[in-house]
């Protein structure tokens, strides 16, 4: 059966391999911190969680917030490179999307604040190419799974939910997808990219 029309992918896991743990080293490093202290700091404290929902208005407000917590006072460009380690493109998985470019509609579908939204397509900006849309949550003012956040993307997409084919990494994202009638599949691979035309 052929894949529907619209293919939303995730960023953190699929399109960018995903290291949470690097990420906290740079940042330990470079706030000086123990990577204990950076994970309660930014991410236990519910700071990451508030950014990805839209609670800070742009980067320079994460940038401060990220400064008032931990004390840090350098430049924004070591902070956005810290901040931004988790993320490395792969491109297994960006040769893989390139055969549906031009016969499906690619949109990206993340959970992620305006800091990795600034930075990632600055850093990286290659892999965001050809995405007629890159819907990160703290615009949508949801996150995955909320179906919120789903009926966010619908909206955007001025497409019905059998119209759409999620790829994520996370099962939680994937089910709720699926119990909002969209196709989705579990990220495993660039081969499961690769294999979409029989996945659904």
């Amino acid at each position: 059966m052929t894949a529907p029309r619209h293919l939303v992918v995730d960023l953190g896991g699929v399109l960018f391999p995903f290291d949470h743990a690097r990420r906290l080293r740079h940042l330990a490093a470079l706030l000086s911190l123990p990577e204990e202290r950076v994970h309660a700091l930014l991410w236990t404290s519910g700071f990451s969680a508030a950014c990805d929902s839209g609670a800070y208005p742009d980067a320079a407000a994460v940038r401060a917030r990220v400064r008032a917590l931990t004390g840090w006072t350098g430049d924004d460009a070591a902070l956005d490179t810290a901040w931004c380690a988790a993320f490395r493109p792969d491109p297994r998985v960006l040769a893989a999307l390139e055969r549906h470019r031009g016969t499906r509609t690619l949109t990206l579908f993340t959970n992620n604040g305006p800091l990795e939204e600034e930075a990632l397509t600055r850093l990286h900006p290659a892999p965001f190419e050809g995405f007629g849309q890159l819907l990160f949550s703290h615009r949508l003012g949801h996150r995955k799974p909320d179906p919120a956040a789903y009926d966010a993307v619908l909206a955007r997409l001025g497409a019905a939910p059998g119209d759409v084919l999620l790829v994520d990494d996370s099962a939680a994202n994937v089910e709720a997808a699926r119990r909002r009638g969209w196709g989705a599949v579990l990220f495993r691979g660039p081969e499961t990219i690769e294999a979409i035309d029989t996945a659904v």
